[in-house]
Order: C-alpha cells, then structure tokens, then sequence
C-alpha cells in the first residue's frame, strides 16, 4: 500500500479512512471545507433575506444539524414526502418549504401518518401548487382531512419547467385560496432561476436573463401583495438556488427567501464562475480490489493489444470495490475509467500510467456531479476533520 500516487490531501484522506478501519465504497465529507462554505454562503446572503436550506443537496440529519446552526436558520426546502416526515421528527421546529408540487395522495399520507411531533403543519409547513387543477385537489384533501394548508404558487420565471405563466391564472388561484379560507392559506411564491447562466452568451448574456427573471418575478410578485396586501409582510418569496444564489446578494432581488444547498458541498455540476470560492467537500473513495500491468480484455489477446498497446493511459488496469458512480475520478488525477469493460455495479474497471500507480487496497477518489443522489447510496458517511474520521453520519432512510 502506498500514498505516492496522490496529492498530499487526498494521501491524507486515506490515510485516514485506513486509521478508521473503512474498507467499502464509502463517501467522504471534509468537514473544514464545508463549514467554510457555509461562512461563503452567508456572506452572500443580505440580512433583509433568509437563507433556505435544500435538503435534497443535504439529505443527511446531523449533517443538516451542523449546517442550520452555523447558518442561522431553520428554514428548509424538502423534496420528497418520506423526508418531509422524517424532517418533522428530527427538526420539529423547522420552516418547511416544498421544492416541488405533490401529488395530492402524498400530501394524504404526510397528513395520515404525521404521527407524535409538536411540528404544525398549519403554521410551519408550505405546500407547493403550479396549477389551478392541483390547487383544487389540495382544496378537497383539506375540506376531506379538516385542515388548513398554507400553499405557496409556483411561478415560471424563465425556466419552463411547470409553474404559473398567466397573470390571469394566478389572479384566480389567489382568489380560489382567499374564497376557502377556513382550508387554505396563501403563504408566498417560489420561482427557480437555474437557467440563469446555462444559457449560452450567444442567444442571451446573463444579466439579461437575471433581468427577466427578476422582472417577471416582481409581475406576478404584485398581483399577489394587491390581493393579499395585509399579509404582504410574512409572504414568502422564495427562489434563486445554488446556481444564482451569488446574483440575489442585494435588496433589488424581489427575494426575501433565498434557496441554496448544494454549493455548500459542491459537486461537479457546481463548478460555475459565481461559486469558484466554494470548495469540494464531499469524495466517493473506493478500495482498490485488484491491480496490475497492462490492459487486457476478454476475448483474444491481439484486440487490447491493438486498442490499448504502447497508450501510456493505459499501462495500468485496477478493479475497484463497486462502480458506476456518478462522479469523475479526481485522484490520481490521470486514472480514468475503462468504458470497454462495460457498466459494473460490482467491479469497475478503471486505467493509469505507470506514474501514479496504486496497489491492492489504495483507494480511488470521485468527486460526485451532485450531492443530492450520492449522499444516499454509500450509508454511513466518513465525516473527516483536521485529518481523521471523527464521525459516522447515516442519511434519511428513504
């Protein structure tokens, strides 16, 4: 077993997964890093605003514990409805914003199967509605279950994905929830401005996107505070998202709700010019099972020699402890992964140089494309700090 392959951090990382007695696929949170990200975060946040945090990026309870503390909320953004329970145990004073519309049968089962918590859905928790026909079906669960339901509207601010387009639509989703008043109750709205930057310069420069986004926003922004204008100080108007959390940082942003999550880990779909401050801070490590010279395939041997003889990428074949993650190999940085093999969920075939070779049971480093999925496939996570294993968090179980 050897360091010499990788860069001192991450010979350090094993090192210390090795010190804690892991030896599975597992995933590494850097807990320095994190909460320095936290600390990047709040600075982008003005104090007019409040921050929200996105538990699909932060599926973990005691990693989510850490980050309300130091970020100074309780407000949260849920996405799935075995979470949102699971949520209203762990964090019975929590705000609860729905980061998308349920279906009407999962907002029965959260209201069935709530069970024992002094969390109010009536006060603390805001369902998500894009439609007049969704709205309607929550109205029916509401008057069915005899309860109040605090809806926030869903608003396409240039994204296309669902939510209201028509000024005249919301106008009558805003006067069906004031006639059903005794059922529903208008808490806001939410417009997500992701595609803010996505687009390419040619077709449309940022700031000109920004500017639609945040003028169609105020639009429907102002319908809302006229037909509600005595709760216009308590409305929420949520929006933004790790992508653009960086451009909402002033009182011009219509915002007063500001979403973000997944910056605060930074998968490789986060390396965007608005979140170069933020640092990597979660891993997929994997041992390496099997390790030797040479690239050799099934089938005769004059097929790998022709595909992969004399390719310096190629002089070195491992085997590691699971695969087909969603990540990209970061150390070594020239070990890549061996697509001829085919997709293996048990062994994954990855190729280097002789340069940075690893030996039977060195690990291999994936930075995940998005914290979101991967932080519920490995189990427990290797919560690292100031160079060991200092705690084992588990995720939400569903």
């Amino acid at each position: 077993m050897t360091n010499d392959a990788h860069a001192p951090y991450f010979a350090d990382l094993q090192s210390a997964l090795r010190q804690h007695g892991v030896a599975w696929p597992t995933l590494v949170l850097d807990r320095n890093r994190m909460r320095r990200n936290v600390e990047r975060l709040t600075a982008l946040i003005a104090p007019s605003k409040r921050l929200r945090l996105v538990e699909k990026s932060l599926p973990v309870p005691s990693m989510l514990d850490e980050l309300m503390r130091l970020a100074r909320t309780q407000a949260l953004m849920v996405f799935h409805e075995p979470q949102l329970r699971q949520t209203a145990y762990r964090f019975p004073d929590s705000d609860i914003l729905l980061g998308k519309p349920m279906p009407v049968q999962a907002a029965r089962h959260f209201y069935l199967h709530l069970g024992n918590t002094h969390f109010d859905p009536a006060r603390q928790l805001q369902w998500l509605v894009d439609t007049p026909e969704r709205l309607d079906t929550y109205l029916q669960l509401a008057k069915g279950l005899t309860v109040r339901m605090r809806i926030n509207i869903e608003i396409d601010v240039g994204l296309h994905r669902g939510g209201v387009t028509d000024p005249a639509m919301l106008q009558a989703m805003l006067q069906t929830i004031r006639a059903a008043g005794d059922h529903l109750q208008f808490s806001g709205l939410m417009g997500y401005d992701a595609h803010v930057g996505k687009i390419p310069s040619l077709v449309e420069s940022r700031n000109t996107s920004f500017n639609k986004a945040n003028q169609a926003y105020t639009a429907f922004k102002t319908i809302a505070c006229a037909e509600f204008s005595e709760l216009s100080k308590d409305i929420c108007w949520n929006g933004a998202g790790s992508p653009t959390v960086a451009l909402h940082n002033s009182d011009e942003s219509p915002l007063n709700d500001i979403s973000a999550g997944a910056c605060l880990l930074k998968g490789t779909m986060f390396d965007l010019d608005l979140l170069a401050d933020f640092e990597p801070a979660i891993f997929i490590a994997s041992p390496i099972l099997k390790a030797w010279d040479g690239t050799h395939l099934a089938g005769p041997q004059w097929l790998s020699s022709l595909l992969f003889g004399g390719r310096q990428s190629r002089e070195r074949t491992y085997f590691t402890y699971g695969g087909d993650w969603r990540g990209e190999v970061c150390s070594p940085s020239r070990i890549v992964p061996n697509k001829w093999f085919g997709v293996s969920y048990n062994q994954a075939m990855f190729s280097g140089p002789r340069q940075q070779a690893l030996a039977v049971d060195d690990w291999l480093f994936l930075r995940p494309h998005q914290s979101e999925g991967s932080l519920l496939q490995f189990g427990a996570l290797q919560v690292v700090e100031d160079g060991r294993v200092v705690d084992e968090w588990l995720p939400f179980t569903e």
